[in-house]
């Protein structure tokens, strides 16, 4: 990220301006990736003053570990959060399916941000040291749909025989994929993978007793 050395400002931005700037960032790097991100151009598409971001973020790292932490992983935190309630009284299949939708749609948002991350050695090396000290990553969505799967295994809703952290894994590993086609061959490429829905759904006939 560029700077155009901003002139800090004095006091505390009004509320909402953190989000702002955040959400921000997320769509430039989505449109042209970090080397062209200035934080000029942050605070213009979000209405801001350039200080106000230097008040929230203290440089380019801090600022696309927030992206990462705040705008992208803390909706899927909230909806994992509450998935179980969510879950109660579903079958095994819309279950995931819920659950799938809103895995799919974090890499959908979070893959233009990593793959700008990983083109630059000094943030993929901040970025790794922060995930793996807060013991984030994609065993987290493993270990919760593991954990679902088990709960409905000791109900007799999921087939006893079922390697509920092998399924799991099967399952994430669609949700990513379902993502990274578009991330990587745009939305409108002709090489379709079977849909999201489908792959759950044949999951879900796999492990499920009904």
């Amino acid at each position: 990220m560029q700077t155009d050395a901003p002139t800090r400002g004095r006091g505390r931005p009004p509320e909402g301006v953190r989000e702002a700037i955040l959400a921000t960032t997320l769509e430039l790097i989505a449109e042209q990736g970090l080397a062209r991100l200035t934080t000029r151009a942050i605070a213009r598409h979000a209405n801001v003053s350039e200080a106000s971001i230097y008040y929230h973020f203290a440089d380019k790292p801090a600022l696309i570990e927030g992206v990462i932490l705040d705008a992208v992983l803390r909706p899927l935190r909230e909806f994992a959060a509450s998935f179980p309630a969510r879950a109660a009284g579903k079958s095994v299949r819309d279950a995931l399916l819920d659950y799938g939708l809103a895995l799919e749609s974090f890499w959908t948002r979070v893959l233009p941000v990593l793959s700008a991350v990983q083109a630059d050695a000094e943030l993929r090396e901040r970025f790794q040291e922060r995930i793996n000290e807060l013991g984030l990553g994609p065993h987290r969505g493993v270990n919760a749909i593991s954990t679902y799967l088990g709960e409905r295994q000791r109900a007799g809703a999921v087939r006893g025989d079922v390697d509920t952290r092998t399924a799991a894994m099967s399952f994430a590993s669609a949700c990513f994929l379902s993502a990274y086609q578009r991330h990587m061959l745009g939305a409108r490429t002709r090489r379709k993978l079977p849909s999201l829905s489908s792959v759950i759904g044949a999951l879900a006939d796999l492990v499920a007793v009904d």
